[in-house]
């Protein structure tokens, strides 16, 4: 039978010859055989196992036409690591780095998986009572003995390095016997009868005497006779002229 010329599809002007006798194309997973003639499938070709959920997929290479250009640049890497893709397009090989107060073991990833934990600090400090110190996460990186101790004649200190039980404190005896000494001493100076107290040191109040105050005149004794003075509120003294022992005081 003469052959029979086909359009091409969106493309009128063009065409193909077609033998109507000729063999029909087998269809994928009716009539498709592999070269051992066994039926090829969508899910064969793709690799895909459709027994289970957790199946493993794995591609076929030799039946896909163009392999894409990342696979290509991946297949390119020579180095062990973590494959990232640039911002550029390109790939490259990365490995976990460790900072400060950390380790990783198998940091590329080639031996299996990288672990990751906290790096051992270092910790010199001996005896029972010690100051520790910290990084800036907190974790104690060392300590160091360390001992309480008091001022002297003011504080005493029991067990300052807590070796046998928990430091005591106590004041000094001096501080005690000082404390004993404020309970008898003047706890306050106040004002009397036409008298002023200035406290503004307590320490040192300055004590005088207001305008009203009472007088004290001087009587002098001449032989056996007194010249007497009088006034409110006055407390006479008296001179004698001869020795001080025969210098008698009145009321």
């Amino acid at each position: 039978m003469a052959k029979r010329r086909v359009p091409l599809h969106q493309n009128p002007r063009g065409f193909v010859e077609v033998d109507p006798e000729a063999t029909k194309g087998a269809q994928l997973g009716v009539n498709l055989l592999d070269e051992q003639g066994r039926l090829l499938t969508r899910e064969g070709l793709a690799g895909t196992n459709p027994s289970g959920p957790n199946s493993i997929a794995s591609t076929i290479w030799r039946l896909i036409r163009e392999v894409p250009l990342n696979i290509q640049k991946l297949a390119a890497l020579a180095t062990s690591g973590f494959a990232v893709r640039r911002s550029d397009g390109e790939w490259s090989t990365r490995t976990l780095q460790q900072g400060a107060g950390i380790t990783i073991s198998n940091p590329a990833g080639e031996a299996g998986d990288p672990a990751i934990g906290l790096a051992d600090v270092p910790d010199s400090g001996s005896g029972v009572l010690l100051a520790t110190t910290f990084d800036a996460k907190g974790r104690k990186t060392g300590s160091r003995p360390a001992t309480i101790t008091g001022t002297a004649t003011q504080i005493n200190v029991a067990n300052g390095t807590a070796a046998a039980g928990l430091p005591t404190l106590s004041l000094a005896a001096e501080v005690l016997t000082s404390l004993g000494k404020a309970d008898t001493a003047v706890q306050e100076v106040r004002p009397g009868t036409n008298v002023t107290v200035d406290n503004t040191d307590p320490r040192r109040p300055i004590i005088s005497a207001s305008s009203g105050a009472p007088k004290f005149p001087f009587i002098l004794q001449t032989g056996a006779s007194y010249i007497p003075l009088t006034g409110a509120n006055e407390l006479p003294f008296f001179l004698a002229s001869g020795a001080a022992s025969n210098i008698p005081v009145t009321p």
